[in-house]
């Protein structure tokens, strides 16, 4: 029970870090846009929307998150329903701005059964 818990604790800590997915010196907040999927260890969470590739660059398992420069950008999203092991990928184009931040949606079918769409939406 101990290392099963510690073993927990361990892909917890690392399991929301963000990317810079730009050649360079890292940017002020304000200077990029940054985009958030789920985290890829959610319990009891119906649908999760996982950000996979910003693009053509993959994001690691303990990475959810990705800072880009502002403008077009190429994402592909994997929508995951926990209740039938199923797995939808969706391919998204999107314009991002400078300081703003982003979080996937997945919109589910009925019953939560299966993942219909994935969007992006601006936070507040």
């Amino acid at each position: 029970m101990r290392i099963a818990l510690c073993l927990l604790g361990c892909v917890l800590s690392t399991a929301c870090m963000t990317q810079q997915a730009y050649d360079g010196p890292k940017l002020a907040r304000d200077e990029v846009a940054r985009i958030s999927g789920d985290l890829r260890f959610t319990a009891g969470v119906p649908v999760s929307a996982l950000l996979r590739q910003v693009d053509g660059r993959t994001l690691s398992v303990s990475e959810n998150a990705v800072d880009v420069p502002p403008g077009s950008h190429h994402l592909l999203v994997d929508c995951l329903v926990q209740e039938t092991r199923s797995t939808n990928r969706y391919a998204l184009d999107v314009e991002v701005f400078a300081g703003e931040r982003y979080r996937l949606v997945a919109e589910t079918g009925p019953g939560q059964r299966e993942c219909s769409a994935v969007r992006l939406e601006a936070q507040d």
